[in-house]
């Protein structure tokens, strides 16, 4: 366990800074739009299974693609490249000075059990591997450090992308003593706390010494007291039940503000498999809550990979013969628990839940394409197509504590393809009054009062990042001409939901991932929504309130009824890995399918490209005479750990 009292110290300075920069004050009547900040904490490096550097990867993302802050992820377990140097994958032709950490800083230098690994070898011969908490401790985080200086940015920070027991991937990190922002005062920090979290609970981290320790004597180091993984039978739910919770309930204990656990790409690798490591279900969403209730606060099902052919690498049998993806596709880029209307994310929202909504890169690299150009077959650089933007600090105290507030908070949204920008606003309020609450917040209404929503968005007023500027080949079956290049935004969606309360453990519904109440109580298009300048404003008012609730928005640039896109509903349809919409255009680009006659379907990056949604996180609505929903009371929790 950590220092005691260093770990006191680190809580009262995270809670200083959480209350001083205000995300966990009570909600206050706000302008008609709040300014957002665009970033992203789920990408990779050649540390693990990406194809550059942190450098390359932390500077393109901010200086091309402007993005305003980024956590450097990437995979636990062990990796043989050194991460300060690029090293794409494929031919001669992606040019990198990729080095081996053999080769750079020599295998004596490497800590922990000896291991060795094939991947990513340049001759096929395994080659000595570095365990990933010594990376980050003395390689990832210096160079995140050396980049704030850089470029001027102080809203970095590094995370990590754990293989969770007995699941898939989660979205991680713990800030502990991470202070990149004083590199010029000569006091970065460190790194320590996340990367005991990664030796500790990160599946594939089998080092048993550890920090300090002598390689191959289990517990010599000074993190002690390691749970193996769990083999057999019924191996997935023991590494569930006694690794992955308690991973969440370490840093519940810990570092309860300064830390976030967030599963990534959930529908990817299918549903729970009790003997497996594979696929979550709703009810480990709430185990993770449940003992992480200021840390488990939502789920990356916006996943990245959205160039891929099978868009967000979701797919008939993902995980074998017969393991497919929850609902095989993608849908509009969204993953099913996320994008069906009634499912998972609206169960969880209907007890009440603190359980957000996310979107990542997953950036590993271009597939068929170098790094360094536009085009790709796989992934999209953080920024480059998807945005998580969350509240920009109003007082000029920016700190990566303001990233783990605002991910707490569930003010914040996120955004594919430029369709919408960081100048937002999403609130509620009881008719005829001027206080407001905001996304992630609780409105209070006597029982029998009306609520007004208010939604303001703004259209960016420059082309977004796609290098195509022939039209959209979607939009095209409609007979609408739109350049890929400038998406306009065709209408937006609210969802309501009940909320019932808190289904507890011992209760058959736990495991019942529905939520019927859920439906779209309002739609708005141009012929609807005001317009003043580049912002659109929709505001309707939800009558005689008479029990809890909540209300969610979600946006595209695809008309209701796009042929292979959207149904009668305008609910996004599968993205099928076989595209059957043409790509028509002379400047279609080569790489794109093609029928059996020859002819170009669109797919890859411009089917992603083509295809676009926002969604903002919800607001819940309570009648006074209510008890608190557990949004509310988590919050309270979190209060009252700042205050401490």
């Amino acid at each position: 366990m950590p220092n005691t009292a260093l770990s006191m110290r680190l809580l009262t300075y995270a809670s200083t800074l959480a209350l001083t920069i205000g995300m966990l004050t009570p909600a206050k009547a706000l302008d008609a739009t709040d300014r957002y900040m665009a970033g992203d904490f789920h990408n990779h490096t050649t540390c693990t299974d990406g194809t550059v550097s942190v450098s390359t990867l932390i500077t393109k993302s901010i200086n091309t693609f402007g993005l305003e802050w980024m956590a450097q992820a990437g995979h636990g377990g062990t990796g043989t490249r050194d991460c300060r140097f690029d090293d794409p994958e494929g031919d001669s032709s992606k040019t990198g000075s990729g080095k081996l950490w053999e080769q750079t800083i020599g295998a004596a230098a490497l800590k922990g059990d000896v291991v060795t690994s094939t991947s990513f070898s340049p001759d096929g011969l395994p080659h000595r591997a570095m365990w990933r908490w010594q990376m980050l401790q003395e390689f990832v985080y210096p160079e995140v450090a050396s980049l704030v200086k850089q470029l001027q940015n102080p809203m970095l920070y590094v995370g990590l992308e754990t293989n969770v027991p007995g699941h898939e991937h989660t979205s991680t990190t713990v800030l502990g003593a991470q202070r990149p922002w004083n590199y010029l005062r000569g006091d970065i920090g460190n790194n320590d706390a996340l990367a005991q979290f990664e030796f500790r609970f990160d599946r594939s981290d089998t080092d048993t010494s550890g920090s300090g320790g002598t390689p191959g004597v289990a517990n010599s180091g000074i993190w002690k007291g390691k749970v193996a993984n769990a083999t057999g039978p019924g191996l997935g739910l023991a590494n569930h039940q006694n690794k992955a919770v308690p991973s969440v309930a370490w840093m519940q204990a810990n570092y309860p503000l300064q830390s976030y656990y967030v599963p990534a790409h959930v529908e990817r690798a299918g549903v729970f498999d009790p003997n497996a490591n594979r696929g979550f279900n709703v009810e480990h969403f709430r185990d993770f809550n449940n003992a992480g209730p200021t840390v488990a606060v939502g789920f990356e099902t916006m996943p990245g990979h959205q160039a891929s052919n099978n868009r967000g690498e979701y797919r008939k049998d993902f995980g074998g013969p017969g393991i497919d993806s929850v609902g095989v596709t993608t849908y509009g880029g969204t993953g099913i628990y996320g994008a069906k209307i009634g499912g998972v994310w609206d169960a969880l929202l209907g007890e009440g839940r603190n359980w957000f909504f996310f979107a990542s890169s997953d950036w590993h690299n271009r597939g068929a394409f170098s790094p360094y150009v536009r085009e790709s077959t796989q992934d999209f650089y953080p920024g480059e197509y998807q945005k998580l933007y969350i509240l920009r600090p109003t007082n000029g105290l920016f700190r990566p504590q303001v990233i783990v507030n605002a991910v707490r908070s569930g003010n914040s949204f996120s955004v594919s393809g430029d369709l919408i920008t960081g100048d937002l606003g999403f609130t509620a309020a009881i008719e005829g009054q001027t206080a407001q609450v905001r996304m992630g917040e609780t409105l209070v209404v006597p029982r029998g009062k009306s609520v007004r929503i208010t939604l303001t968005v703004t259209t960016p007023s420059k082309p977004n990042n796609s290098p195509y500027a022939f039209n959209n080949p979607s939009l095209l079956q409609l007979g609408i001409q739109q350049p890929l290049n400038k998406p306009v935004l065709d209408h937006v969606d609210f969802i309501r939901g009940n909320i019932t309360g808190v289904i507890s453990p011992n209760n058959a519904n736990y495991t019942n991932g529905t939520n019927p109440s859920a439906l779209i109580y309002a739609t708005f298009n141009a012929a609807k929504w005001t317009v003043s300048g580049n912002k659109r404003t929709m505001s309707f008012v939800i009558p005689n309130i008479q029990g809890n609730q909540y209300i969610r928005a979600r946006g595209t640039n695809l008309p209701v009824a796009t042929p292979n896109e959207t149904d009668a509903l305008g609910n996004p349809l599968s993205d099928p890995a076989t595209s059957v919409i043409l790509c028509t255009d002379p400047a279609c680009p080569a790489h794109m399918q093609t029928t059996g006659g020859g002819a170009k379907l669109s797919s890859f990056d411009v089917a992603a490209w083509a295809d676009l949604w926002f969604y903002t996180n919800p607001i819940f609505i309570r009648v006074s005479d209510q008890p608190k929903l557990l949004v509310e009371t988590n919050k309270d929790l979190a209060n009252q750990l700042a205050t401490k």
